[in-house]
């Protein structure tokens, strides 16, 4: 076998020695006992072991052997067959993307070059230079095109990107970056009709979710002329923090329709930062939203909770989730593990959030304070009551015209529905999954039903 474990070593250089002794191993297990026998692997038979490009390029290796032999030994037809074979171009991918490895930062080279894992910040960097790069050639790159990038990040640096669970690699050994690929296309996305400028670019169009449950989505706006000078003021006053709260309230609410205009065509987060630094505010975003909505979202929904979170929370616990309590944070929490959502898309932990964040809005959980986060920017970093925190957040999806996500459809409509009370005839904020769309989806008119049964009567 020493012959198999130098083909080996000779062909994937980078492996670790413990990871070629495990895979000498498995290759003994399936009856290998000569180079001559690895010919007949599959890739299947590496499976679990090595990556999927590794496999490939290690039987590739062993197929080079066969090849050998096979022109020592041939006829000369057919070494003239296999000669004609071999001078054939390998075909190779036209458009194969070029990794800028001279646009990542010093600390991840540093680590490529020392086999270290880099850091989730400097990944997350990675991951944005590449999509900036990929995303200029093609806005909608397809699956096998994030593959394709991922499976050359590990090719060239194993030790840095392979997914492992200790020595055996976890699934192809690329799906990690994969997934991270394909969040920064959707928040991308979101973004991308910043591209042009404000005179050139498309208007863009009403959906019917954004309007969904609205009073005043887009009222007319009297002076436009005034607007303007009042937001030059708020900007100005932002920079230089010298107005009092009471004339930024009244200003803010001055310009509400020339907020709904920017809000209803801009979709990038750090434009709308920056021509209303004030929106984002906590107090001046619940505003906001009171006036969007016809009713002061953090009053109901406290109101509600201290009226209903008790049968919640008893129901919740009942059903074998723990931790649940009246905190709206554990609430949250204890609705989504309820409906087998995922906890991810609206709450994170701060580490969680150095790794990867979602694009819709979702609450950064660190210690004792609550950061909030749309499409990767954190717009607001000093909340200190988890139901201000959850007031923000569902907020947002109604100021900023985002769908419910599929990971936390139910648990926000349960919140919209049943404790804030808005229930229009028709229509739904949540992102469609499947053929059918159902005004309200079943599972949450189960929950309601059972809710009801267990204690009070509930309406929705």
């Amino acid at each position: 076998m020493e012959s198999v474990r130098e083909k080996i070593r000779s062909t994937l250089h980078s492996l670790e020695e413990e990871q070629l002794e495990t895979t000498i191993r498995k290759l003994t297990d399936v009856g290998v006992t000569n180079l001559e026998d690895c010919t007949f692997l599959s890739v299947a038979d590496l499976d679990g072991i090595l990556s999927s490009i590794q496999s490939r390029r290690l039987i590739s290796a062993f197929s080079s052997v066969s090849q050998s032999t096979l022109d020592v030994s041939c006829t000369p037809n057919l070494c003239s067959v296999t000669k004609n074979l071999m001078e054939m171009p390998t075909v190779t991918h036209p458009e194969m993307f070029q990794i800028p490895w001279q646009k990542f930062p010093v600390t991840m080279m540093n680590a490529l070059k020392e086999k270290r894992r880099p850091l989730p910040k400097d990944r997350r960097h990675m991951i944005r230079i590449i999509m900036e790069d990929l995303m200029a050639k093609d806005t909608r790159p397809g699956r096998s095109k994030l593959k394709q990038v991922a499976q050359q990040l590990v090719e060239r640096y194993p030790d840095s990107f392979l997914d492992k669970s200790g020595t055996n690699v976890v699934g192809q050994g690329f799906a990690s970056l994969v997934m991270q690929m394909e969040n920064r296309v959707e928040n991308i996305r979101r973004q991308y009709a910043f591209g042009t400028s404000n005179e050139r670019r498309p208007k863009k169009k009403c959906k019917s979710s954004d309007r969904y449950g609205c009073r005043q989505w887009q009222p007319e706006s009297p002076n436009d002329f005034d607007n303007e000078e009042k937001k030059k003021k708020l900007q100005d006053a932002f920079k230089e923090n010298v107005l009092p709260e009471s004339d930024i309230k009244r200003l803010m609410a001055e310009t509400y329709c020339a907020q709904r205009i920017t809000l209803n065509t801009e979709d990038n987060v750090l434009k709308l930062m920056e021509e209303w630094p004030y929106l984002f505010e906590a107090t001046c975003l619940l505003d906001h939203t009171e006036k969007l909505l016809g009713f002061s979202v953090q009053t109901k929904l406290m109101n509600q909770i201290e009226e209903k979170g008790k049968t919640i929370m008893e129901f919740l616990v009942s059903k074998g989730i723990r931790g649940v309590t009246t905190d709206p944070i554990k609430l949250l929490q204890g609705l989504m593990e309820y409906f087998a959502e995922e906890p991810k898309v609206l709450l994170l932990n701060e580490e969680d959030a150095l790794a990867e964040l979602p694009s819709n809005p979702c609450i950064i959980v660190d210690e004792e304070r609550y950061k909030i986060s749309v499409d990767e920017v954190t717009v607001n970093h000093i909340i200190s009551s988890s139901l201000v925190a959850v007031s923000y957040v569902f907020s947002l999806f109604y100021v900023l015209n985002i769908m419910y996500p599929k990971g936390a459809a139910l648990t926000l409509e349960f919140i919209q529905r049943s404790l804030l009370g808005i229930n229009p005839e028709r229509g739904s904020k949540a992102e469609k999954k499947g053929t059918k769309q159902y005004n309200i989806p079943p599972k949450l008119l189960r929950f309601l039903s059972d809710l009801s049964d267990f204690q009070n009567p509930w309406k929705i």
